[in-house]
């Protein structure tokens, strides 16, 4: 490997820089983002799928998740005007202002094919007790592409949709309050916590970790109860 892509600063490892990246001498192929290789990017995407085969796979179930996108997306782009989005508080969408819109967008720009921008903004607008959870930083919105992307292959190699995204960014003051570590790499917009319709925690980190074998990804997989935790922080680790 010519390059890390984890430089330490006082014994603890943080994700490369914006615009980083390394060669694979396995295959050449260019790593991205935290540890995505440019041949997973979502058009092609060579370990994904076909989209008309995924949906015969995965069902009717799956086929709301993908088809019925647009739609819940369009509303997005008009979430300035005085029409509450469904499952987003009004209240929330009117304090965080244009951020909202512009980090759907960003979403949005990754072409993901299975997971809308309604599902990555939910978690930003939950509470715990008094507190209330924020938007990232705009300097940490590109840490979040590669996590996704990693998130969408899975969902073409299981053949099953995604349920929730339970925990994506969290504010500082937010993680203290649900418990998290002091160096979570959800407050740097790295982490996501998911869970699949129909598949258990457990099996959804064993296929994590087999795509990160494969070369897929370089980051933490994490099997928990009810949820995995995946991210892209540029070095393995499992719990």
């Amino acid at each position: 490997m010519k390059k890390s892509l984890a430089k330490r600063r006082g014994g603890v490892h943080t994700p490369p820089a914006m615009g980083e990246h390394i060669t694979n001498n396995s295959n050449n192929d260019l790593m991205i983002g935290g540890g995505i290789p440019q041949h997973l990017k979502p058009r092609p995407l060579t370990t994904a799928f076909n989209r008309r085969k995924f949906l015969t796979t995965a069902g009717i179930a799956t086929a709301g998740v993908v088809i019925g996108a647009p739609k819940s997306d369009a509303a997005f782009f008009g979430l300035m005007d005085d029409k509450p989005v469904p499952g987003i508080p009004h209240a929330w969408v009117q304090a965080k202002g244009s951020d909202v819109t512009r980090y759907a967008r960003y979403v949005q720009s990754l072409n993901l094919r299975n997971i809308t921008p309604r599902m990555v903004l939910a978690p930003h607008f939950k509470t715990r007790g008094r507190v209330h959870n924020s938007l990232p930083p705009k300097t940490y919105w590109n840490n979040m592409g590669a996590t996704l992307k990693v998130i969408d292959a899975m969902i073409g190699r299981m053949g099953a949709p995604l349920r929730e995204i339970t925990s994506a960014y969290r504010s500082p003051r937010y993680n203290r309050a649900v418990g998290g570590k002091s160096r979570s790499y959800h407050m740097q917009n790295l982490a996501l916590d998911v869970q699949f319709r129909g598949v258990s925690a457990s099996h959804v980190a064993y296929v994590a970790k087999q795509l990160r074998s494969q070369g897929v990804f370089r980051g933490g997989v994490g099997r928990y109860s009810s949820f995995t935790h995946i991210d892209t922080r540029g070095t393995n680790v499992s719990w």
